[in-house]
């Protein structure tokens, strides 16, 4: 069965509107993978509720403490790997969010989830500064990104900077890196600026034309499904819709990825169809999301040093994807679907229809091409 190229979702999420927390399991410091199971033990990538859940090599931990009762994810650990932070939500009559919370839990068995934000406008990427305390962005009614510093201590939130898209923190030091946008003329330009939330210095990088509507996209996806940073901060990869600032407009709406050299102010395009890069945590390799059709979404590896890329050789259809260690890579995959028979027909391999399965977690191991289940049966 084919798949639908990630982003061809967009024009549907454009229309429920921005604020829908992923399921992408987050690995601690330690190893320690965390994401949310439902209530018959089972992952899904955009659950209504769940349980958070932790994987420690062969164990498998929940916190009963830490329950969501909506739509849930953008989970992420503390520096210290001691507590993470996720998003809950409150589900209306359509089943889609019309309330956002920020919860942080400890990581012990006993823990239990304490509510810090809450808010009636979507809430995306809560993720923790060294202290301890926690960096989120809120959307307004207009659709506009705010980024925001919540202070654990004086339980007090601060305004940081407007006008973000999306953002990611350093995975050392205080800094963030930040894309925010700008109106030229009858242009929307995208900003990459590396922020120091303590003295709020900003350091562009890159600039860019936001076109397709790249600009939604940033909003309605997590910043680990568009873009990414290398453990050094020297290079970012980039995912962006290629669009001629002429008319008419292009038919051809897949995104390219780029890898921008932030030392030297370059970039280059290392795929036509491509999303999700994840810099390994040696910053040696990205792993995508790409599509030499755009219809079947495969996993591909990028060197950054060489240069050259590799599609991994999977039989499924890959819809995100994150590091374990240097050596192994964490896939979201649907499940492959099975045909069911459809009811008052006898004969076989006819009258039947494809049932949709839902997503697993497996581990690919780089060295060896193996696959494997990350839930232990």
């Amino acid at each position: 069965m084919k798949a639908r190229f990630l982003l061809a979702v967009v024009p549907l999420l454009f229309l429920i509107g921005c604020g829908i927390p992923f399921n992408r399991p987050a690995v601690g410091p330690d190893g320690t993978t965390a994401f949310f199971l439902d209530k018959f033990g089972s992952y899904d990538f955009l659950p209504e509720s769940g349980t958070l859940t932790l994987i420690k090599g062969d164990e498998t931990i929940q916190i009963p403490g830490a329950k969501a009762a909506g739509d849930c994810g953008a989970i992420s650990w503390s520096r210290d790997g001691t507590e993470l932070v996720f998003v809950d939500t409150e589900l209306g009559d359509w089943q889609l969010p019309v309330a956002w919370r920020i919860e942080v839990t400890g990581v012990q068995t006993d823990s239990k989830a304490v509510t810090l934000v809450d808010s009636d406008s979507p809430l995306i990427d809560p993720a923790f500064t060294p202290e301890g305390n926690i960096t989120y962005i809120e959307v307004d009614d207009e659709g506009n990104g705010h980024l925001f510093l919540y202070d654990r201590i004086e339980e007090v939130t601060y305004p940081l900077l407007d006008s973000v898209l999306s953002y990611r923190p350093a995975r050392t030091g205080p800094h963030l890196w930040v894309i925010k946008i700008s109106d030229e003329g009858a242009l929307s330009m995208g900003h990459l600026i590396q922020y120091d939330p303590e003295t709020g210095n900003e350091d562009e990088i890159a600039s860019f034309f936001l076109g397709g509507g790249m600009a939604e996209t940033f909003l309605l996806f997590p910043a680990s499904f568009l873009w990414d940073i290398d453990p050094s901060g020297e290079y970012i990869a980039l995912t962006l819709f290629d669009q001629a600032l002429i008319a008419p407009k292009l038919d051809n709406q897949d995104t390219s990825l780029y890898l921008i050299n932030a030392d030297e102010n370059t970039a280059t395009r290392i795929s036509t169809r491509g999303i999700a890069p994840a810099f390994s945590p040696d910053g040696a390799f990205i792993a995508y999301i790409g599509s030499e059709n755009g219809e079947d979404q495969d996993t591909f590896l990028y060197d950054r040093l060489t240069q050259t890329q590799k599609k991994i050789p999977l039989t499924y259809s890959t819809v995100g994807l994150f590091w374990i260690d240097a050596g192994h890579l964490g896939l979201i995959v649907e499940k492959q679907a099975e045909a069911s028979p459809q009811i008052g027909t006898d004969q076989p391999n006819m009258g039947t229809e494809e049932t949709d399965t839902g997503y697993s977690l497996l581990i690919f191991d780089l060295e060896t091409g193996e696959v494997a289940p990350i839930i232990p049966n």
